[in-house]
């Protein structure tokens, strides 16, 4: 009988687990029987384990353990374990829920089938469940947010509130690639000789030297503007306001978290802002804004016309967001007569690489439309390239091993393709999420981007300068 884990689905759980992985079937309830006893006939003793659940709604989630199960009526504690969600109402939609209490991972009882946390998170089921019509009614029950975190999300968004399935599979996890799968792509591989791209070295002097570069960043003098506007835009959950935490955080000396972030269902951020940063040593403002907007999201559409309208300088900060009614030309507020400083200069999306494989075609067909957009006014268009240490466990150990990284490279090179962007433009970078001091192998990183970013925007303002001073060329002669 066919297995129904599908193959991005396997990758993004490897990403997760943090290293080289394949899957192999032990159970499956549709060929084996929904019983308590053959689960742990078969299940008891393997090691690592991927227990998926197939809702009838289409929607995809379960968890993985790093220990065995087993029937002894106790426990299973385990410091790697994590609930998932792969797919929300037949649309990918991954999610990784971390283990809060680590005593209670697992439990394993002899008439229970797979059991997570105390309470329990996820009860699958007891004794034997006959099938209904095309599903299984499983006889558990949910307790979710007990023993794992949920990050802002709760039973109806991970599983639908229910426990009908049409089908539930056990994995074991065996390292290594798969065998029978030679184009498997490899996670956590070995560390290049050489880096695949040529980079500033990693050390505490590169971070001063970028630091007093980003501070002396002066924008095209002919347009005699205070600063340059970046708008960050992503999906949400990629790290957009994270990104400006971490460069206020680098020039405020200390970990900082003036933006909301975090991996919730929608986006904490309602307001559009102009972020000013100020340099701790020097006392001044950067001339870099960093323009934080709305995260995208699969089940809400973000209104095109509402960013062109960003993009364009018509936008004031702090306009509060309205999903009920789109910002347009007679909302208050409205600038009518934007000046090249209240325009964008140039957009950086934010893109999780550890999701790429598995990005909504809604987020991607957004992402797509609103570089259209851009493309029209020629705003030049990078990509920070965050939660690589989810990619490749060498990069979570130490920042500095990012451009040694076969798997970042690779991961790199498809969001070229996906974005249509050259790789040059595609930044891999670091947040601080669950630092509590600055390490300046982030440093450099984040840095690097934002000059780079910087440059690219003064390109754009040098070409504005350039434009503007042609046409007053052509009024002159006419």
């Amino acid at each position: 009988m066919t297995e129904l884990l599908d193959q991005k689905y396997r990758q993004q759980l490897a990403t997760w687990i943090g290293k080289t992985s394949h899957f192999q079937l032990l159970y499956k309830i549709s060929r084996d029987g929904c019983s308590a006893k053959t689960f742990h006939q078969k299940c008891n003793s393997k090691g690592e384990t991927v227990t998926v659940f197939y809702n009838t709604n289409n929607t995809i989630y379960g968890g993985y353990l790093s220990q065995s199960w087993n029937s002894n009526g106790k426990n299973i504690i385990d410091p790697n374990a994590f609930l998932f969600r792969l797919q929300y109402n037949g649309s990918s939609n991954p999610l990784k829920f971390p283990i809060s209490d680590t005593t209670y991972a697992g439990y394993g009882q002899s008439n229970y089938g797979p059991t997570f946390g105390d309470g329990f998170d996820i009860y699958s089921f007891s004794g034997n469940i006959n099938k209904s019509g095309n599903y299984f009614p499983l006889n558990g029950s949910f307790n979710m947010g007990h023993s794992y975190t949920l990050n802002g999300q709760n039973v109806n968004s991970i599983a639908n509130g229910h426990l009908q399935v049409t089908d539930l599979e056990v994995y074991q996890v065996k390292d290594g690639p798969d065998p029978n799968k030679s184009t498997e792509k490899a996670v956590g591989s070995a560390l290049l000789d050489n880096p695949w791209r040529k980079f500033p070295e990693f050390n505490v002097e590169v971070v001063q030297q970028l630091k007093e570069s980003i501070v002396d960043f002066e924008p095209e003098n002919e347009a005699k503007l205070s600063a340059v506007n970046v708008l960050l835009i992503g999906q949400i959950g990629a790290g957009k306001s994270s990104f400006f935490n971490s460069v206020n955080s680098i020039f405020r000396g200390k970990i900082t978290s003036k933006a909301r972030s975090g991996s919730f269902e929608h986006s904490l951020t309602t307001v559009f802002r102009r972020y000013t940063i100020k340099d701790q040593n020097s006392g001044h403002n950067l001339k870099i804004r960093l323009c934080d907007t709305r995260g995208l999201e699969e089940d809400f559409t973000i209104d095109a016309q509402e960013i062109v309208y960003i993009l364009d300088g018509n936008v004031p900060d702090r306009y509060q967001f309205n999903p009920s009614s789109p910002f347009t030309s007679e909302t208050f507020g409205f600038i009518r007569n934007p000046r090249l400083g209240d325009k964008i200069h140039c957009v950086a999306f934010v893109v999780d690489g550890s999701t790429i494989d598995v990005m909504p075609q809604k987020i991607l067909k957004q992402l797509k439309d609103l570089q259209g957009r851009m493309n029209q006014r020629n705003i030049p268009q990078v990509v920070y390239l965050t939660k690589l240490d989810k990619v490749c466990p060498k990069v979570n150990e130490d920042a500095s091993n990012m451009f040694y990284s076969p798997a970042v490279r690779d991961t790199v090179n498809k969001v070229a393709d996906v974005m249509g962007l050259p790789r040059g433009h595609i930044l891999p970078i670091k947040n601080y999420e669950n630092e509590t001091s600055l390490d300046p192998n982030i440093d450099v990183l984040i840095l690097k981007a934002l000059k780079q970013t910087a440059d690219f925007a003064d390109d754009y303002l040098e070409e504005q300068v350039d434009k503007l001073a042609a046409e007053g060329r052509r009024e002159e002669k006419d």
